[in-house]
């Protein structure tokens, strides 16, 4: 079963290189990455945003989730998250899926607000859909990264776990 996980790092190349540690285990086959989103905002304010379209992002599903969250953080980022999850969600897959995304727009404007009020400059944020069957490997290529947990779909205990990794030293 695939987990969404959004972590905010301090620095603006933070969040390429949590992916890149990710991605390897992607290539070793010990991870699975559905989909992933890397925004980051260097010193002066510049924003750039980083997605998977490349490498996922396949059918209806996949594209209304992967545009609702990519225009949600670019909402967020220009002041209206509403704005960006509907226009995401509709470039993403069409009206059929904007018509769900709209369900939960409220719960996904407030996150939106929350990492765009943290993303501050010099900082990124990584989002991501997918599974590991090497969770603990997983917590080790992750540690010390000092990321704050924005966001996850993990079980209480494994997003205690993903929050020491991405806090120790």
């Amino acid at each position: 079963m695939s987990n969404l996980v959004i972590v905010l790092f301090e620095g603006r190349h933070s969040a390429d290189e949590a992916l890149l540690r990710v991605a390897k285990m992607d290539a070793d086959w010990e991870a699975d990455i559905n989909d992933f989103i890397v925004v980051s905002r260097d010193s002066a304010g510049e924003i750039r945003i980083k997605n998977s379209d490349a490498l996922a992002a396949t059918g209806m599903v996949g594209g209304g989730a992967l545009g609702s969250l990519t225009g949600m953080m670019i909402g967020a980022l220009a002041g209206n998250p509403a704005a960006g999850l509907l226009i995401g969600a509709a470039a993403g897959s069409g009206m059929g899926t904007l018509a769900g995304a709209l369900d939960q727009a409220d719960e996904e404007d407030a996150l939106a607000a929350r990492l765009g009020a943290k993303l501050t400059p010099d900082s990124s944020a990584l989002a991501m859909i997918g599974w590991t069957n090497r969770p603990t490997k997983l917590l080790g290529e992750l540690e010390g990264l000092k990321g704050e947990v924005i966001e996850t779909s993990l079980s209480v205990r494994d997003e205690a776990e993903l929050r020491a990794a991405l806090t120790s030293s």
